[in-house]
């Protein structure tokens, strides 16, 4: 079955479960480390904008949604998938292993296109979308690797003016320019976008 994305509904689960120490114990859905947990946050957040997430933090929702993450619903089962006992699939939970998976050529699955790659100089912040899934080189990591992901929450001409939700270290409409302030630790960085796509359920 085909369905939608809806940066609306990404958005809303990302502000709700960014600052995740923060959320009740019994409002908690996936795993979480408490660090190295970005690209898992990223595929909760895409799983959300696919219709994986009822939006709510009541009692009878948040079950729902438990259900729902046990069924695989908008998962790929084996493949791409998140859990609340552990940090799910490579694909879920690997930064590079989730772009190339997300860019593939598939039947099932997320489907994204990289609309920009480079500096902060040369990636104009104005094409950036809410919806938009931000990707970073972090020199500190692994030098020349992509190794940290964000969420995009609020497009904007600046970098001012977008915000961001992110994991390791939790941040909740942090600005971008955050990290554009911060080239000689983020020099670079590629954006995805997520369209319309395959799931069984």
């Amino acid at each position: 079955m085909f369905f939608p994305y809806n940066p609306k509904n990404a958005t809303a689960y990302a502000r709700a479960y960014a600052l995740y120490d923060r959320v009740p114990r019994q409002e908690r859905l996936f795993f979480y480390s408490g660090g190295n947990d970005c690209a898992n946050f990223i595929s909760q957040c895409v799983w959300a904008g696919y219709g994986g997430w009822i939006e709510g933090m009541g009692p009878q929702t948040v079950e729902a949604n438990r259900a729902r993450i046990k069924s695989h619903i908008r998962m790929v089962p084996f493949v791409w998938y998140g859990s609340p006992d552990f940090s799910g699939s490579n694909k879920w939970c690997r930064v590079t292993e989730f772009y190339t998976y997300a860019l593939s050529d598939k039947n099932f699955g997320p489907r994204a296109a990289g609309i920009a790659e480079g500096t902060w100089e040369s990636v104009p912040p104005g094409i950036i979308r809410e919806g938009d899934v931000l990707q970073l080189v972090v020199r500190s990591y692994i030098p020349g690797q992509y190794g940290h992901s964000l969420y995009v929450t609020k497009s904007g001409r600046t970098w001012d003016d977008i915000l961001i939700c992110c994991q390791s270290y939790d941040r909740l409409d942090e600005p971008l320019s955050w990290f554009a302030m911060q080239p000689g630790q983020y020099p670079r960085m590629r954006v995805l976008r997520f369209s319309g796509t395959s799931f069984n359920k």
